[in-house]
């Protein structure tokens, strides 16, 4: 599942030219700030987002701060040839449920959960039993089959619930020289994509992100690595919004793909966390086999550029950034990661043959 491509050569690039500091917003800045905020103090009419129903919001509220749960799971496709200890997905699909459910049940949070290797009959299972045995209710989610763009072939869906968001955006292309069309690039065995979603808040909807899920090829090396620059060529300004990307990456962190991104600014929730916060189980990846496990990283959360450690004092974090996204809307957001974890997929058997990784960032207006 890893690959063995050497790293990519040390070069000149923003992460190692010096830094200007990063000013601070000016009072223009905080005057546009304050005046979004007053315009929306009151009656705020989600009929003009898409939405039926109005809402009172008051100034605490969109001044407080937005816990975002994010959660991202290869549940491993419904294999029809199983592999050794591999249980069929009549027997994984309860725990892969609850595991999700359990994991997003505070409602005082937006959720996000972004899912890899996911056939049809497995998206329509997982729904069916987040929304409590119904076909539809609180629980929806984007996503296509990477085949044709419909239903065919594996999903990377994006999941979420309408109490907490409203959609805003939606987006899928393809990881390939032609990313607009169903397709297959360069030296990849099958077809993959990349799902986007743009959300905003209902608990604050001052408050718009983005979120990308994808799945890299398993055999073919130039094909992660140019997924890698596609993907930051796609995500580099896509919006004013921050954006987080989630997945499989098939890479590990000494590989040259994870290096592309995180050399363009990404950061790697993992690494980001300080131990305190980080939970669970170093690898991602497990196999099938519990007593000789591969023991290898390659499941990923990648944060913004100006994502902190939320659990320091500002003067104890790095607040440079790569100049890699140049919206000066980012810097009306503050945003901090507070937790992190890698979980458990192992309950008398495997549950899949990845385990799920979760992270908790706090998201803020600069005020």
């Amino acid at each position: 599942m890893d690959e063995t491509s050497p790293l990519i050569p040390q070069q000149e690039s923003p992460s190692n030219a010096p830094q200007e500091p990063h000013p601070k917003p000016s009072r223009i800045t905080h005057v546009i700030i304050s005046m979004l905020i007053a315009a929306a103090i009151g009656t705020l009419t989600l009929h003009h987002l898409g939405q039926n129903t109005d809402f009172s919001y008051d100034r605490s509220t969109l001044l407080k701060p937005l816990t975002v749960r994010l959660y991202t799971n290869n549940i491993r496709y419904d294999n029809k040839h199983l592999d050794p200890h591999e249980r069929s997905w009549s027997h994984r699909k309860p725990l892969i449920t609850s595991s999700i459910q359990f994991n997003t049940f505070n409602t005082d949070q937006g959720n996000v959960v972004c899912l890899q290797e996911v056939l049809h009959n497995q998206l329509e299972d997982i729904m069916y039993g987040l929304n409590n045995d119904q076909t539809e209710g609180d629980w929806s989610y984007y996503g296509v089959g990477r085949t044709d763009g419909e239903q065919a072939g594996e999903y990377a869906p994006i999941l979420f619930k309408h109490s907490e968001w409203i959609v805003a955006d939606t987006k899928t292309f393809w990881l390939s020289e032609t990313p607009e069309v169903p397709s297959r690039g360069w030296d990849a065995a099958l077809e993959r994509i990349v799902t986007m979603v743009t959300l905003q808040s209902k608990m604050n909807p001052l408050i718009k992100l983005n979120f990308f899920n994808t799945h890299y090829d398993h055999r073919g090396v130039m094909a992660r690595r140019e997924s890698s620059k596609l993907i930051v060529e796609k995500m580099k300004n896509y919006n004013n919004y921050p954006s987080f990307l989630c997945g499989d990456f098939n890479t590990q962190p000494t590989d040259e793909p994870y290096h592309i991104l995180k050399d363009s600014g990404f950061k790697d929730s993992r690494t980001l966390v300080d131990k305190l916060h980080h939970y669970g189980f170093h690898s991602t990846f497990t196999g099938f086999n519990r007593h000789e496990e591969v023991n290898t990283i390659i499941d990923y959360i990648w944060a913004p550029y100006f994502a902190l450690n939320g659990n320091r004092q500002p003067s104890q974090v790095e607040t440079s950034d790569k100049n890699f996204f140049q919206f000066d809307f980012h810097r009306y957001y503050q945003i901090g990661i507070k937790n992190f974890a890698i979980l458990h997929n192992w309950y008398d058997f495997y549950m899949s043959d990845h385990r799920p990784v979760s992270a908790d960032y706090v998201v803020s207006l600069r005020v």
